[in-house]
């Protein structure tokens, strides 16, 4: 099968190794990326990664070709490729992937491209302008996040699926060797309200709210973690869309886990060893409801006492590895072609 997948999102090196391993899978890929998007560059070659023992990943040279394209616009929702209609049609792929919201620009666009098949994905889970309802339905498949999204999408377009958006390379994320675990509780992420770092802060005072670290070095980073705390607020405005690739990636590394019952969240990771739902997910306004504070500390010293081996990360490589969620899009994308 030949495959073109197209997103601003793709500047990132977890979605490139997804796509990697779609090739690694016996199909042509083509993923077309911006050459730069906020602090992030990428290069027109193939994305390499050095894991445990400084191997390389598998090579998928001839099967797997990124390019690089210029763009306009800084909002995803504006945001446009210059010159890729040409390069996606003279491909002639039999699936156009767009992991575009279904309101962008890039997403209608792509409406008339001559393709064959195309899917969209989207993690939209409040409400779609009536623009996004008219592009929906000319999407063969519309791929969705969270079961919210799948419900929004519906209506406008029955065909659709629940997945991520890409999985987890479990070969880069696993703990390293004589790296401490010296922070017993830590969040890493958007420092905002919504991620529910006000109750965090107050129920667990000497949390480490750590920087990001280049994807590379993520794993060193979540070695010396023994619980991350992803206790996400719906908010109005925004409501919590995934199960949170910090929380997979640090499971897959070894780590327990503290997170709320929002919708995306408790989906997702229901059941997985070593994680901890903490109910209260639901801010209506900006007052806090302190009930929460005790609740969520006794959640984290829940997840401190809990001993774990390597249940948490079998978990996800079993439900989330690249290899089970290339193997279940492919599924899909020959079901509905």
């Amino acid at each position: 099968m030949k495959i073109c997948t197209i997103s601003h999102s793709h500047i990132a090196l977890r979605q490139q190794l997804f796509f990697q391993e779609i090739a690694k899978q016996g199909n042509e890929v083509l993923m077309i990326a911006p050459g730069e998007w906020g602090k992030l560059r990428t290069k027109d070659r193939y994305a390499e990664l050095v894991g445990p023992g400084d191997k390389l990943t598998v090579e998928v040279k001839g099967r797997f070709i990124l390019k690089t394209c210029r763009h306009m616009g800084d909002d995803i929702y504006q945001f446009r490729f210059l010159g890729a209609q040409e390069i996606v049609e003279d491909f002639e792929p039999d699936w156009l992937y767009v992991q575009q919201e279904p309101g962008s620009l890039l997403a209608e666009e792509a409406t008339g491209w001559k393709v064959d098949n195309r899917a969209l994905f989207t993690w939209e889970n409040l409400k779609f302008e009536d623009r996004a309802k008219s592009v929906l339905a000319k999407y063969n498949l519309v791929v969705c996040g969270n079961p919210e999204a799948e419900a929004l999408v519906k209506p406008w377009n029955p065909h659709t699926a629940l997945m991520l958006q890409v999985g987890v390379d479990t070969d880069h994320f696993q703990a390293r060797p004589d790296v401490p675990g010296n922070i017993e509780v830590a969040y890493i992420g958007r420092v905002t309200s919504e991620k529910g770092l006000p109750y965090l802060s107050r129920a667990w005072p000497t949390v480490k709210v750590l920087e990001w670290k280049d994807f590379k070095e993520l794993p060193w980073w979540y070695s010396q973690i023994q619980v991350i705390v992803a206790y996400s607020q719906d908010v109005p405005w925004w409501k919590e869309q995934a199960p949170n690739y910090v929380v997979l990636e640090a499971l897959s590394c070894g780590c327990k886990a503290v997170i709320s019952d929002t919708n995306a969240m408790e989906y997702w990771l229901q059941g997985c060893p070593g994680v901890i739902v903490c109910s209260g997910h639901d801010q209506p306004d900006d007052t806090l409801r302190m009930d929460r504070v005790p609740r969520l500390k006794e959640c984290i010293q829940r997840a401190l006492e809990v001993e774990i081996k390597d249940e948490g990360r079998q978990w996800v490589i079993d439900r989330f590895s690249n290899q089970v969620m290339a193997k279940k899009l492919l599924e899909v994308l020959y079901e509905v072609s």
